[in-house]
């Protein structure tokens, strides 16, 4: 069987990252082939040389002991990591990956997430797969700028390794905008779907094993991220708003969990959620509000009503790409929009039928990506 090495971002203590790697992995060996995760270590010593903060010991004691929920996640996300991930060995740094023999792999694939996302980069090549020998075939899969520009000091880089591939595809609209105009590649690219709506809600159901979670009704789910924007004190007004509108008393907060005294909303705290809790509180969802891509994407897959928080700016287009591409622009929120002109509801079968095709479309272009090696 043909293998195929994934680059990724995983080891972020984030749900979004892990789910979009596990989802790659399991488009790939739906198609027929082999699949690694190649376990390069993020962050390192390069980038700690950069700039990067290393973790306390005391971060580290406390996440090892479970000492609070957001400890307890990643101590769940590792778990998940360990049982479902297929990982090569590890890989310290970059000069380690340039020393392997890549030949053993049919195909390196890149993506998804902000792999390309210079804020947080800082122009690690290793994303855009330097470490290759130029006889090895370079897939792109849905990878994410997450901006609308490439600062001055990377361009260079960004051309010389991207131009390198053979095949590109990117998770939003600004992705072509900036591979096109800003870095001049000549290349055909392809706007995908992130790979985690590429497996369907049924399957991510029934991917992994049942929890033994609470069961909760009529409730609003919360995935708030703040590390790109601040969606507060935004966010907030939308889920008042909504619980007075709709009458749901519960809000179970899955990311950004905020005492009552703080923000006025009497939360249910869910952070230390696995993987598997993660979905089914998705799957039972009343009403999801979020400021999070992956959060978007899920409530999407399940059909859920949604409020999408936003930025105010356009250059992180990657919630407001996907959402005006299936037709779902009411579900955009930014804070200069007054919570009573929004709308979460949408028309289920229009929308199933419109990610459905997406879906085909999306997978068949991973497909034929890997078919075009052999010519």
């Amino acid at each position: 069987m043909k293998k195929i090495g994934i680059t990724t971002i995983y080891s972020v203590p984030n749900y979004g990252s892990v789910l979009q790697a596990f989802a790659t992995q399991e488009i790939i060996k739906k198609l027929g082939y082999e699949c690694q995760i190649i376990n390069y270590k993020y962050p390192n010593k390069w980038h700690y040389k950069i700039g990067f903060k290393k973790m306390k010991w005391t971060s580290r004691i406390a996440i090892f002991i479970g000492l609070k929920p957001q400890h307890r996640k990643i101590k769940k996300l590792e778990k998940f990591k360990k049982t479902f991930f297929n990982f090569t060995r590890i890989y310290k740094d970059i000069d380690e990956l340039k020393k392997e023999d890549w030949s053993q792999f049919y195909a390196i694939v890149v993506g998804s997430d902000q792999v390309w996302n210079p804020r947080f980069l800082k122009g690690d090549s290793a994303f855009m797969l330097s470490y290759l020998p130029d006889n090895i075939y370079r897939i792109s899969l849905a990878s994410s700028f997450a901006t609308n520009n490439i600062p001055s000091e990377y361009i260079y880089k960004y051309q010389k390794y991207l131009s390198k591939f053979n095949e590109l595809s990117v998770r939003e609209e600004n992705g072509i905008t900036i591979i096109k105009n800003q870095l001049k590649i000549d290349k055909n690219v392809e706007v995908i779907l992130d790979p985690t709506l590429l497996l369907s809600n049924k399957e991510w159901l029934n991917l992994v094993p049942k929890s033994k979670l609470k069961t909760y009704h009529e409730y609003i789910l919360l995935y708030m991220l703040d590390y790109a924007f601040n969606p507060k004190p935004y966010i907030f007004d939308v889920i008042k708003y909504y619980q007075q509108k709709l009458g749901y008393k519960k809000v179970i907060a899955l990311e950004g969990y905020t005492p009552q005294k703080i923000c006025g909303i009497k939360m249910i705290n869910k952070t230390n959620s696995s993987i598997i809790e993660l979905i089914e509180l998705f799957a039972n969802a009343n009403l999801v509000i979020t400021s999070s891509f992956h959060g978007t994407a899920f409530a999407i897959n399940f059909n859920k009503p949604l409020i999408s928080i936003t930025p105010n700016d356009s250059g992180d287009d990657r919630q407001s790409s996907l959402l005006k591409d299936l037709g779902l622009s009411q579900c955009i929120a930014t804070s200069k929009i007054n919570p009573a002109n929004l709308n979460p509801f949408y028309n289920v079968k229009e929308l199933t039928a419109k990610l459905e095709s997406k879906r085909l479309k999306s997978i068949n272009w991973i497909a034929q990506s890997l078919i075009k090696k052999q010519y």
